[in-house]
């Protein structure tokens, strides 16, 4: 991958704005930077610093809030959070740029990705709060550039590449820690990449770091530090219970929760034309062009409606571009992360922000797309003078 001296003063400074913009929206707009979500985290956080675990939400992220927790007062623990997530959403700007370079786009694509990163209303909003959203998005992205960067250096001294990818498969495996709905990704990636690569060794390694995080993770749930968390089955119980994608959150007895999954398959075996309306506006509300239901009112304003909207634009033109570029491995290797959050999500239930970690993917695929379009536009115009130069947008 080689850097075009011209790009880096243009994603520096597409990141210098993104950087400004990250400092208005968290700390100059007073917006309140935490929701139910947030302060269950930071619950669970105390918990982990006072020796007193509960079972609740995942561990992953109130494991980097103990961090900041264990000496810092929990007001200054929330600043000093937002501090980072100004840092990480900033750093998901070039981030994104060198992954569209990793997957040998045309300059203009990873720009336009990057830009679209900096100034995107989900990844300035997201920024402003204490979820796991942002630092999630940080964390996939680096394992996502160096899963590409492993593959596009495969033939090249495998052996050197084989503690990089240790320590790819302990990302993936943190990424899923933090949000559990894009766990998957870090056992499907390896899959993909052998399969597409015929080879096996770069791929093991990758699993074997994830599985020494899942290991790690399993010590601390063991530990008097942290419980096993019971989201994951309350959640299953909460979309086999309503038919309104989960708006009307409950927390169900424990008990109850410890059976989620057998509940949760004998209902779909005994209710199947419920269920698959339930999966329906699950999907739609992940990928359709409008909310059936908005999502506890938050889908009233104009900015999320808007971004509802692009999100099903987006959507079509990765599609197309997957089509376009069918035979182009690393199209496939981003586009896992679009596969994984739409499987967990329609099983369970949707939301727009659940989509904020796999945006830049969205982004890159969209504009691969738009990118074919161009192609065929100056094709067309260049057929009868054949004067106009033609490339493709990869390479």
């Amino acid at each position: 991958m080689t850097l075009d001296k011209r790009d880096l003063v243009v994603v520096s400074a597409i990141t210098l704005a993104g950087l400004i913009l990250r400092i208005v929206f968290v700390f100059l707009m007073h917006a309140d930077p935490l929701v139910y979500d947030s302060k269950m985290y930071l619950l669970v956080a105390d918990g982990i610093v006072n020796e007193a675990p509960i079972s609740s939400f995942p561990n992953g992220y109130p494991l980097v809030i103990a961090l900041f927790r264990s000496f810092l007062p929990t007001a200054q623990t929330v600043t000093a959070l937002l501090g980072l997530n100004i840092v990480l959403s900033t750093a998901c700007i070039p981030l994104t740029y060198i992954l569209g370079k990793l997957c040998k786009f045309d300059r203009w694509l990873p720009i336009a990705a990057c830009s679209l990163i900096a100034v995107y209303p989900h990844q300035l909003r997201y920024a402003q709060l204490v979820m796991t959203e942002t630092i999630a998005t940080f964390v996939l992205l680096a394992a996502m550039g160096g899963a590409l960067w492993v593959w596009n250096h495969r033939d090249k001294a495998p052996g050197s590449l084989l503690p990089l990818c240790l320590g790819i498969g302990l990302l993936f495996h943190m990424t899923g820690a933090i949000r559990p709905s894009l766990m998957l990704i870090g056992l499907l990636i390896p899959v993909v990449f052998a399969v597409l690569s015929r080879t096996i060794k770069l791929p093991l390694f990758i699993v074997s770091g994830f599985l020494l995080g899942a290991g790690l993770l399993f010590v601390v749930e063991k530990s008097p530090l942290a419980r096993p968390p019971h989201a994951f089955g309350n959640n299953l119980l909460i979309s086999i219970n309503s038919d309104s994608n989960g708006t009307e959150f409950v927390a169900y007895p424990e008990a109850q929760q410890k059976t989620a999954v057998k509940t949760y398959i004998q209902f779909a075996l005994k209710n199947p034309a419920r269920f698959l309306r339930q999966r329906g506006i699950s999907l739609w509300e992940l990928w359709g062009p409008k909310s059936l239901t908005g999502y506890r009112q938050e889908q009233e304003t104009g900015v999320v409606k808007a971004i509802v909207l692009l999100r099903t634009i987006f959507l079509l033109l990765f599609i197309g571009g997957l089509i376009v570029y069918r035979r182009k491995p690393e199209l496939a290797l981003i586009g896992i992360p679009l596969v994984v959050v739409t499987a967990v999500h329609v099983l369970t239930f949707s939301n727009h922000r659940f989509l904020v970690p796999i945006e830049p993917y969205l982004f890159l695929g969209s504009f691969l797309a738009v990118g074919a379009m161009m192609m065929s536009i100056k094709r067309k115009v260049a057929a009868p003078s054949k004067s106009l130069p033609v490339t493709s947008p990869v390479r």
